[in-house]
């Protein structure tokens, strides 16, 4: 089953409405073992998540703003590095970052996208920016846990939402749903979804 998809890459589609602003629809197909998924396929998820399906998901977002974001993730589709991240193709180059803390972050100035051609190299971005030395310092696999934390208090204590707000977390959750609704609708799945249930519960 694909809790993956549910358990981390909730990252992934809180980067995009991050940096792509808010969706507007979804166009998604969703398979197991190069089937489309069906009722058949659908079965409890692990940890509580819910009923799930699929081990490949292929989708498109329309974002409010003209941008158009796209997703893939296939079961044990593994590199070396791993895949698992976020490219930005803008109008001046490619911004290549994973999640974390203190994410690997690399900047293209290539603005054809073409490196091979270009003869442009990728510089390494850190939080004071492109080709800088990074001044913080990597408190391990636990830092971003506490520094978010840290904020979460901060806010209680100015009244004011958390970085990451429940906001954001409710945009990046209807957004994975609306993988699953899209499709179930054989369509793009508009914003915001016309069901609140699982998708794959009304296959």
């Amino acid at each position: 089953m694909f809790d993956f998809i549910w358990r981390v890459k909730p990252h992934v589609f809180n980067l995009i409405h991050q940096f792509g602003g808010e969706p507007e629809w979804c166009s998604a197909i969703v398979s197991e073992k190069d089937t489309p998924v069906a009722k058949e396929h659908v079965r409890p998820g692990n940890e509580g998540i819910g009923d799930l399906a699929g081990d490949h998901v292929r989708a498109m977002f329309g974002m409010r703003n003209g941008i158009t974001a796209y997703f893939n993730s296939m079961r044990h589709a593994k590199g070396d590095p791993s895949r698992f991240g976020l490219m930005i193709y803008g109008s001046e180059g490619i911004i290549a970052m994973n999640t974390g803390f203190l994410p690997a972050v690399s900047w293209l100035p290539d603005s054809s996208w073409t490196p091979a051609r270009s003869g442009k190299e990728w510089i390494p971005v850190s939080s004071s920016g492109p080709g800088r030395a990074e001044p913080l310092r990597d408190g391990g696999s636990h830092a971003g846990n506490l520094r978010a934390v840290r904020d979460l208090i901060s806010s209680v204590e100015a009244d004011r939402y958390p970085e990451s707000s429940i906001l954001e977390a409710r945009t990046a959750i209807e957004m994975i749903a609306a993988v699953f609704e899209s499709h179930r609708l054989r369509k793009p799945a508009s914003f915001p979804l016309g069901t609140r249930a699982n998708p794959l519960t009304l296959l």
